[in-house]
């Protein structure tokens, strides 16, 4: 099986470039700048017509979207120990990933990209703060929801936590107080101090800041 990912330093595309690594399947990975540009020209758009990172092109075949190429990632090479084994606890890990993809990233792009979300020319300040405040509320809720566990998932390492890794980042590379959020900040201690994470991150050359 040939597996190429094509991500983006940083981006969400980061949680799939780690489950990879952490799953042990060989691969490659090809850098998209998106600070440039990259994801929407020709070359990358007949890759994915959508401009967006990640892909996952499996001996040929695409696929995109985070939730997707994790769970194919985990889901269908369970001997990598990334998937939780019942149906229920599959299904909470479906639904940490939905609503990371489906509400907290939406959140954060209309703080980051605010110019997205309004007519051209248009005021941006108040998407803007609206953005940072919403995902700010988001990044709380995660920190309740992870009170008194190891992992997101309980005492197994999933893809959750490298997904939910590429949220917390953003929000401190964005001057928010992450360190507040206890819970949240311990789990990212522990996914930071895993070898697989660690070679990703400097593989991409970036860091926490």
């Amino acid at each position: 099986m040939k597996l190429t990912l094509y991500y983006s330093p940083g981006a969400c595309s980061l949680a799939s470039h780690i489950a990879l690594e952490e799953s042990g399947l060989p691969y490659e990975a090809v850098r998209i700048s998106t600070a440039a540009g990259e994801q929407k020209q020709p070359a990358y758009l007949a890759i994915n017509p959508r401009g967006k990172v990640p892909t996952l092109m499996v001996d040929g075949k695409r696929l995109v979207e985070n939730a997707a190429i994790l769970t194919f990632i985990a889901g269908g090479h369970p001997q990598a120990g990334l998937w939780p084994k019942t149906t229920w606890e599959q299904a909470q890990a479906v639904s940490w990933m939905a609503y990371l993809a489906g509400t907290v990233h939406p959140t954060y792009s209309r703080f980051f990209r605010p110019e997205r979300f309004v007519p051209e020319g248009a005021p941006v300040d108040a998407v803007k703060a609206k953005g940072g405040e919403q995902y700010w509320d988001c990044l709380v809720e995660i920190d309740g929801l992870l009170a008194g566990k190891k992992w997101a998932m309980g005492k197994q390492f999933t893809v959750v936590d490298p997904y939910l890794l590429v949220m917390y980042r953003w929000a401190n590379r964005n001057g928010m107080p992450v360190t507040k959020l206890t819970h949240y900040t311990a789990l990212i201690q522990r996914v930071l101090a895993r070898p697989a994470v660690k070679k990703v991150m400097a593989d991409e050359g970036i860091t926490m800041s």
